[in-house]
């Protein structure tokens, strides 16, 4: 039996104490970080623009009717109460899709023989997730990249009239320029998992 055989794997730099000793890192990538536009999204983007049309139309309409004789100077802060509207709008209908690309060019994905992570470090705050290879892979495949779905996560949230909403997010390695290798390396994976 060689040296080589023998030693212990050897994690590469950053993953030191990240990884079980039974764990291999089969491949490592990043996600385009172009900006992209899904159909799902046009829905949500025409919405966002009628609300900051409105919003303009506030700030206008407040800023043209003038400040009432008497009134207190608070009145002339009126037409700002649309500001934040506007704001919202305009991310809801333009900035998403410039934050998410933003996002994914500052993320880093590791597929090992167990796990999948996804690494994100935006702004100073740094997040390192896990997901197991599950059932639930799936490929997607598009002209502007693959994405390998790992998991799903479901989020329930409570509104103060106590209505409960349920949030069903996919979670996985979006926009890889090698989505059908990955794919394979996972489900082979999963196999000698199990």
């Amino acid at each position: 039996m060689s040296d080589a055989a023998a030693a212990p794997a050897q994690h590469p730099p950053g993953w030191e104490g990240l990884l079980d000793r039974d764990k291999v890192i089969l491949w490592q990538g990043r996600p385009s970080g172009a900006v992209v536009v899904r159909g799902s999204d046009i829905f949500e983007s025409v919405f966002g623009l009628f609300f900051a049309g409105f919003a303009v139309f506030w700030v206008s309409m407040a800023s043209s009717m003038g400040t009432p004789r008497n009134a207190p100077g608070v009145f002339q802060l009126f037409p700002l109460f649309g500001v934040p509207f506007l704001a919202v709008g305009l991310y809801m209908a333009f900035v998403k899709y410039f934050w998410r690309a933003f996002v994914r060019r500052h993320t880093n994905y590791t597929l090992t023989n167990k796990r999948g992570f996804i690494a994100t470090d935006v702004l100073g705050n740094r997040k390192l997730k896990s997901y197991a290879l599950t059932d639930a892979l799936e490929l997607e495949q598009g002209a502007r990249g693959d994405t390998l779905w790992l998991a799903t996560r479901t989020d329930t949230r409570r509104n103060k009239n106590g209505f409960r909403r349920t949030y069903t997010k996919r979670i996985g390695f979006e926009l890889i320029a090698d989505g059908a290798r990955v794919m394979g390396l996972a489900q082979k994976a999963r196999r000698g998992a199990q």
